[in-house]
């Protein structure tokens, strides 16, 4: 998949013509990118969080979709993900309706709501699964070194959890 910078710039004849992403706004786009498909987090959020994250002053709606030149459903849907999570603040100036974006002041913050709220669910949710594939290969005297491999998977996802409780600060009440 081409990088923004790179994607043909189709444009309205009212929508106002927006720079390409400087060649630092690729690199880091590509790296939040990159990042982001390890948490399972979609390309146009780890785009859109790249960007906000590279501007020296927040950004509104028509600004990022024109700069990564992205569908209004996908800068919805990223801006809603990435609100969602704590990984962007909404900025109103006075005098103006229009609504400005910009990354919260802590990476780290931002990194931990993505692990709670992407990766753990994940992993809990993985445990009776394994169990139940563990039990089933156990029942079909499957082979024993798959049920060991199985027993294995099954015992680092439960200290994964159990770590996660233990490396990830606890969660803040709202």
């Amino acid at each position: 998949m081409k990088p923004p910078s790179e994607k043909p710039r189709g444009k309205r004849k009212d929508q106002p013509a927006y720079p390409p992403l400087a060649p630092h706004e690729v690199e880091l786009t590509d790296f939040f990118v990159r990042m982001g498909a390890i948490l399972g987090v979609q390309r146009s959020v780890a785009e859109i969080y790249s960007l906000l994250y590279a501007s020296p002053k927040a950004l509104d709606f028509d600004h990022i979709q024109g700069r990564l030149d992205m569908s209004q459903g996908s800068v919805s849907q990223g801006l809603k993900f990435l609100r969602d999570h704590g990984m962007i603040l909404s900025i109103k100036e006075k005098g103006t309706k229009r609504e400005r974006w910009e990354p919260t002041p802590s990476l780290a913050a931002s990194l931990v709501n993505i692990l709670r709220s992407q990766v753990l669910p994940t992993l809990e949710k993985s445990k009776p699964s394994l169990q139940k594939v563990l039990d089933s290969a156990s029942a079909r005297s499957a082979d024993p070194e798959v049920i060991e491999r199985i027993a294995r998977l099954q015992r680092w996802n439960s200290r994964a959890v159990e770590l996660s409780a233990l490396l990830l600060p606890p969660p803040v009440d709202e």
